[in-house]
């Protein structure tokens, strides 16, 4: 009985499901390419079938992923291919009691059955093997963190990363387990650089149930590997796991769109990623660093013979007809021919040139009609200050004339008051001297400097008469002593 015991509990022992915990990955190579400003367009999917999944679908760890990826590859012309635009969480939804095709995020995605979106193939009996490639965007706030990745998988998956120079980071590789078909297993990843990495998973069905979830948990997790009933059981959902989104991931290092149809996709053959030429995609296409056809949109691979740009043209910008090589992508590519022009990139991606508005200042004067000219003092500029502004005109003698200034206005009586009235012209005051014409001698406006008398309009070349003198203080002076003498004389009487 004491063996017996022993046998058991030795056969107990050996039932017990095994679980494992795979060793963290450190990316530490280069990113592919910079973080585009866009959002992802979503992982590209392939599926393909088999007819004889047992030879088809490696079992083995070292044999998988090359196994699964030589069956996708030489099963090219039965592969559906599409954008899978949906978080990835994807369901053939059988449930004959059972429900392990459901996954541990039910009802997750709008749109979707409970247990998920539609495989390729989503009956029951129908064996296919489904390939999932892109860039998976790694922001700064992902850099340096313990980045989980957990898959709840039936039959069958493996998750693995790449860096520029196409080393591989394999993250999770579960083969397929007779007696075992669905998963959970999880994986920390640490990212040493943000940007772009090349990412593919792969997953196979051989009958029966078939799900693929992804998803990813950032902070303090015990990665584990077990089958989905072996005790004990922690479901990614409720452990904080969240379902990658299509915005996560691209399908160009530019971060554009494979193809104008935001569901359409092409994948090809790894060993062309990055060579030169089309490497099996259609023409102004090429395989990329995630085993992806893409537009040859880059300066390295560029136009419909995805060559090089040159010096002369060092940049691939995007035409009516398709992707060339040109001058400028913006207007800080291109240089202007003075200080009085601005740069300009034309529709055609050439360098070109505007003029300066009128007035802008430039070394030594201003910008007039794309020159720069210097400020002259001949131009209204300089005129400002022109002696001619303040013509001597302006303060003319006859502004001061004599005029107002004569004697008859300060004269101590009126017209007459000088003989007693016998002779109301005498001096001057009332009415004018010249010619005995009856116009007032200081009564026209003063300004004039032509006019002698301080305001006549007479010409001055004209001999005047009565008294015969010329106004001014000398002419006036016996004129004013006869005035005194007079009112003295009065005075006395």
């Amino acid at each position: 009985m004491r063996l017996l015991r022993i046998l058991l509990l030795l056969l107990c022992g050996l039932s017990i499901p095994r679980t494992a915990s795979a060793q963290a990955v450190m990316v530490s190579g280069p990113p592919v390419a910079p973080l585009p400003e866009t959002t992802g367009a979503g992982l590209c999917a392939a599926t393909s079938v088999s007819r004889n999944p047992a030879a088809d679908f490696p079992q083995s760890q070292s044999s998988y992923i090359a196994g699964i990826n030589a069956f996708m590859e030489a099963n090219l012309g039965n592969r559906v291919t599409s954008v899978l635009r949906t978080p990835l969480d994807l369901s053939n939804n059988l449930n004959d009691g059972r429900t392990l095709s459901y996954g541990d995020f039910t009802g997750a995605v709008a749109g979707c059955p409970i247990g998920g979106c539609d495989f390729g193939y989503s009956d029951a009996v129908t064996s296919f093997a489904t390939r999932l490639r892109g860039f998976i965007a790694v922001t700064s706030d992902m850099v340096d963190r313990p980045l989980h990745f957990g898959f709840y998988a039936d039959d069958s998956v493996s998750l693995t990363l790449f860096d520029r120079d196409q080393t591989s980071y394999p993250v999770i590789n579960r083969p397929p387990t007779l007696g075992a078909p669905t998963w959970r297993a999880t994986n920390t990843v640490h990212f040493a650089q943000p940007g772009l990495y090349g990412v593919e998973v792969l997953h196979t069905n051989i009958g029966e149930h078939a799900a693929l979830e992804m998803s990813v948990y950032d902070g303090a997790f015990t990665d584990f590997e077990r089958a989905a009933n072996s005790p004990p059981v922690i479901k990614l959902a409720a452990e904080g796991f969240v379902l990658v989104t299509p915005g996560m991931f691209h399908q160009a290092e530019s971060g554009r769109p494979s193809f104008p149809a935001p569901t359409e996709c092409a994948q090809c053959n790894r060993q062309f990623a990055n060579a030169p030429g089309s490497g099996g995609c259609e023409a102004g296409y090429r395989c990329n660093a995630a085993a992806l056809c893409a537009p040859c949109d880059s300066s390295l691979f560029c136009g419909e013979s995805c060559s090089p740009c040159g010096a002369s043209t060092p940049y691939c910008v995007s035409q009516t007809e398709g992707f060339v090589c040109a001058q400028c992508q913006d207007a800080n590519d291109c240089v202007a021919p003075d200080e009085c022009h601005l740069p300009i990139c034309t529709e055609t991606g050439n360098c070109a040139s505007t003029p300066m508005e009128d007035g802008t200042e430039c070394t030594g004067g201003t910008c007039q009609q794309g020159e720069c000219r210097p400020v002259d003092a001949g131009t209204p500029d300089g005129g400002a200050t022109d002696a001619g502004e303040a013509d001597a005109g302006e303060a003319d003698a006859g502004e001061a004339d004599a005029g107002p200034l004569d004697a008859g206005a300060t004269d101590a009586g009126g017209p007459g008051e000088v003989d007693g009235g016998s002779n109301p012209g005498v001096d001057g005051g009332g009415t004018g001297t010249d010619g005995g014409n009856p116009t007032a001698d200081s009564g026209v406006p003063a300004g004039d400097a032509g006019s002698v008398d301080g305001g006549s309009p007479e010409d001055p070349s004209e001999t005047e008469s009565g008294c015969g003198c010329q106004g001014g203080p000398s002419a006036l002076f016996p004129m004013a002593l006869l005035a005194l003498a007079l009112v003295v004389r009065r005075g006395r009487r």
